[in-house]
């Protein structure tokens, strides 16, 4: 292949802006790409990225002229907005700052992507839910317990209300390897302290569908190839309460699991409220996306063969 023709290939591709894209969700997207498409991944802090294919860019989304700048800059055939304070417990302690991260910086994007014409998918939570009448379909009324519930509930209505082409995506409990710079997941945060020895205290009384980090990933390549209008959810097959995910981490790894506690949530009285059962329904990603829940066993044993495949 000769540079003209190389050029004109590489010209065709495609290109997606992924907001914290640092994230499990971003990095999961990353290696589920399709050929043809090209990753732009904004992130807050200054760190490096090792191993990832996307380009990074250092942005704070809460700032609207540099939102509106790098759109000048760019042409983007898609949007994927995961950005944003995601702990439930800071969210609940730092509320106006959350607010500032969260809702003005989905104002800032959704605004760019309407000026663009480009289709924006919102990246959500089950935590829009007050987990008492499980399993959620995406029609069913949101309730959230907590103020990060209500800051995701405002800007599925920001985003609904503001735009003609756009998809909120509402994924559950993710876990897989996240990038070493980001902050563990479920699963990882349970395998080092089993590694360790140390013994880990985990409820039985929230439960949701655990979602595996690649299955998130294939689920978004497909709502930028079908671009559903609404909202759709994302979630794994299997039922599980806290517990017993950890003692699946610890069956499918190998490592002890009489170091896995079961406890209730009054075990830990000064974290925000969570809703018990948050399960999710997926008919429709199976039906409109042609993408199956995966059993979390399956999900922790394809984490495991990626670990051996690095090694």
């Amino acid at each position: 292949m000769n540079a003209r023709s190389a050029a004109a290939k590489t010209s065709k591709k495609k290109t997606v802006l992924v907001t914290g894209g640092t994230g499990l969700l971003g990095k999961g997207l990353e290696e589920t790409a399709p050929a043809g498409w090209n990753i732009v991944s904004l992130h807050q802090r200054e760190y490096e990225v090792a191993g990832s294919p996307a380009q990074h860019l250092i942005l704070d989304i809460r700032e609207k002229k540099a939102v509106d700048e790098l759109f000048a800059r760019h042409r983007f055939d898609a949007v994927i907005h995961a950005a944003g304070i995601a702990s439930v417990d800071y969210v609940e302690k730092h509320y106006a700052e959350s607010l500032e991260s969260n809702l003005v910086g989905t104002l800032n994007i959704s605004s760019a992507c309407r000026r663009a014409g480009a289709h924006m998918t919102y990246v959500s939570t089950n935590a829009v839910f007050d987990g008492r009448k499980a399993p959620y379909k995406e029609t069913d009324p949101v309730r959230p317990v907590n103020k990060y519930g209500r800051i995701k509930v405002e800007c599925e209505r920001l985003v609904s209300e503001t735009l003609e082409s756009f998809t909120i995506f509402r994924p559950i409990l993710m876990y897989g390897w996240n990038h070493a710079v980001t902050r563990p997941n479920p699963a990882t945060w349970i395998y080092e302290k089993l590694l360790r020895g140390e013994a880990v205290e985990l409820v039985d009384d929230v439960t949701e569908n655990p979602l595996y980090n690649h299955s998130c990933g294939e689920t978004l390549w497909s709502i930028l190839k079908v671009r559903p209008e609404g909202v759709i959810h994302c979630a794994g097959r299997d039922a599980v309460n806290r517990y017993e995910f950890g003692l699946l981490v610890a069956e499918v790894f190998g490592l002890d699991a009489s170091l896995v506690k079961r406890v209730d949530s009054s075990r830990f009285p000064g974290i925000a409220a969570r809703p018990p059962n948050t399960t999710l329904s997926t008919q429709r990603m199976r039906r409109e996306l042609g993408v199956k829940p995966l059993p979390v066993e399956k999900g922790l044993r394809a984490m495991k063969a990626a670990m051996r495949a690095a090694a």
